[in-house]
């Protein structure tokens, strides 16, 4: 790109020379030259002339910008990871570049813009300084939409991770732990094929065959992975883990002819295609995975898109995709429940609360499987979301006059219960498989970093992941093995927000923002909802197996086979180098209006 071409053939009446500011841009083998202003040597060099020719550079930055923008869209089409291509990521940085100036033209469009005009420059600077302040943090900036710098660092964090026996042979709770899940690029086959053998040596088979008839999965099943979509970065399932699964689940014993569906409902904030995803390859999101995969057998569903419609269930003869709403008010957790329902690419009519809808015969609820997949992290509202909190993804997000009329009543059920009211309601899953493999352990009392989001530098590498058919057990016990030694590992002293057996609220460290619930009250009360329907739940250690695995192998270090991310704005750096940009740029300005 070359900018700033004097057009001396051009000349007005007087035959002074003209000044054509240009832009001459590259595209394949062709150049293309658009012409942004012309400025006459006896040009008014006014205040209000100035002004406009202000108003003019502000408005050429805006049309490089949806230049670049849709530079971006036609180059990156259907491939996410084209744009980390040196001209895309040349595209942003006009798009950038036309954000700090238009936040730093707001002071000169003000109404009293003359009587200021000697405090502009400083009014800049403040504004800059102020907002470089803000860049620093982790959360503005995901929120901002930048990329942060990503730094992941392959440590495993020390966690004496130990094996427990259950005191109470009958009525116990078996969960399987694979350490150090990682292998090469990210790889999760060898951790997902070892928890299902040691599953399968305490009597749950991940497979059902003739041989093992109570086996989980059949060959002709439709699994829905219920997995975390809401966040980018490391908040979302880790989608190796999710590729490993599906896997897997491919490779039954009798064949797989079934299908897999990839599904959330992040309540309007969901996404399975992020740019940033929970992957080794930062660029492998869950809608990547599904699409490496024959298409009739993977596919990813966004729960978001039906939450605007209210349908019936197929035995009503509604086919039309959306959520089913029930309408009884549960008053012990303070919920209408609600499902999704929707055709899957391969043509198959999935209820998640009734089954596999067959035409003729009505439902198959038995051929439908669901495959709980959170993360483990911390939560600004509730302290932990991990197995329970998870299913915040399944219901509509409906709005009742009877609480907050800007958040879903399910999500404050779930300070009563109400997920596990969900589990029993609706469909519980077959299987929970917690992703400990990237945690973010910051707690709300003492950092603002605490989750559900989770960017790559706030969340630390624990390398684990944790089975079970009880999503109780499994949340209590991860908390108190991986999420809270984590903590403390980092220097925490304050963290009883993530304790589950710690009922008060505690104080958030930033923000006014308080708890809605602990998180101990609120997966006791779950408990208490899902052991009355008849589930094998429990916060007992003594009512716990705990199967512990330790694979072998380093960490999966550095990428091999990561495209090149090549510009990424740097957080630290961005603090630094627009204050000290822009403090040169008034410098020159005013020197050169001193000049003139």
């Amino acid at each position: 790109m070359t900018v700033g071409e004097t057009d001396r053939k051009n000349k007005d009446n007087y035959g002074v020379p003209a000044v054509s500011i240009t832009i001459i841009t590259k595209t394949s083998n062709n150049f293309v030259t658009l012409e942004l202003w012309t400025m006459d040597k006896n040009e008014d060099v006014s205040k209000d002339c100035r002004y406009k020719k202000k108003n003019r550079r502000l408005f050429v930055l805006g049309l490089v910008a949806i230049a670049s923008a849709f530079w971006i869209l036609l180059r990156t089409g259907r491939k996410p990871t084209r744009v980390f291509y040196p001209c895309q990521q040349v595209s942003l940085v006009n798009i950038q570049v036309f954000k700090v100036a238009l936040l730093a033209s707001i002071p000169s469009i003000a109404s009293l813009r003359s009587s200021l005009s000697p405090l502009k420059p400083i009014a800049v600077l403040a504004v800059l300084f102020v907002g470089s302040a803000a860049i620093i943090n982790d959360s503005t900036m995901t929120m901002l939409g930048f990329s942060l710098a990503a730094d992941d660092d392959y440590t495993r964090i020390p966690l004496d991770i130990q094996p427990l026996t259950s005191l109470s042979p009958e009525d116990s709770s078996d969960l399987f732990v694979v350490q150090n899940a990682s292998s090469l690029e990210g790889d999760m086959n060898p951790a997902v094929d070892t928890l299902i053998s040691m599953m399968a040596s305490e009597g749950l088979h991940f497979y059902k065959t003739v041989t093992e008839p109570t086996g989980l999965i059949g060959s002709d099943n439709v699994i829905i992975l219920k997995v975390n979509g809401q966040w980018s970065y490391r908040g979302g399932t880790n989608t190796d883990l999710i590729k490993s699964v599906i896997e897997a689940i491919l490779d039954h014993p009798d064949g797989f002819t079934g299908e897999i569906v990839i599904a959330d409902n992040g309540q309007g904030l969901g996404n399975l295609d992020w740019l940033f995803a929970n992957a080794f390859n930062h660029s492998q999101a869950a809608t990547d995975v599904a699409q490496s995969f024959p298409v009739e057998q993977v596919s990813t569903f966004l729960w978001d898109d039906l939450r605007p419609y209210t349908v019936d269930d197929y035995d009503e003869v509604d086919f039309a995709d959306g959520y089913v709403l029930s309408s009884d008010w549960n008053n012990e957790t303070q919920m209408f429940v609600s499902y999704p329902k929707f055709q899957t690419s391969n043509g198959v009519y999935l209820s998640f609360k009734n089954g596999v809808w067959e035409n003729g015969t009505g439902f198959d609820s038995d051929r439908l499987k669901v495959i709980n997949m959170p993360v483990l992290k911390t939560h600004m509202r509730y302290g932990v979301t991990a197995s329970v909190k998870h299913y915040m993804g399944v219901p509509k997000g409906h709005i009742v006059s009877s609480v907050d009329p800007g958040i879903p009543h399910e999500h404050f059920s779930i300070a009563l219960g109400g997920m596990g009211t969900l589990m029993v309601e609706t469909r519980a899953p077959i299987l929970n498989i917690l992703d400990m493999i990237w945690v973010n352990p910051h707690p709300l009392e003492s950092s603002e970093r605490r989750g559900p989001w989770s960017t790559y530098t706030s969340a630390k590498f624990t390398d684990i992941i944790g089975v079970s058919q009880d999503p109780v057990a499994l949340d209590y016990w991860s908390t108190k093995n991986v999420l809270i030694p984590t903590a403390a590992y980092l220097g925490y002293t304050e963290f009883s927000s993530l304790d589950p057996d710690y009922e008060p609220l505690s104080d958030p460290f930033i923000g006014s923002q308080g708890m809605d619930e602990s998180f101990a009250n609120y997966l006791h009360r779950s408990e208490d909802v899902l052991r009355d329907a008849g589930f094998q739940v429990t916060t007992n250690t003594s009512e716990m197996n705990v199967f512990v695995s330790e694979m072998s192998g380093n960490p999966p270090g550095t990428s091999t086979n990561e495209p090149d991310p090549g510009f990424i704005l740097d957080p630290v750096m961005l603090a630094i180098a627009i204050p000290l940009s822009a403090g040169i740029i008034v410098l020159a300005a005013v020197m050169a209006r001193r000049r003139n």
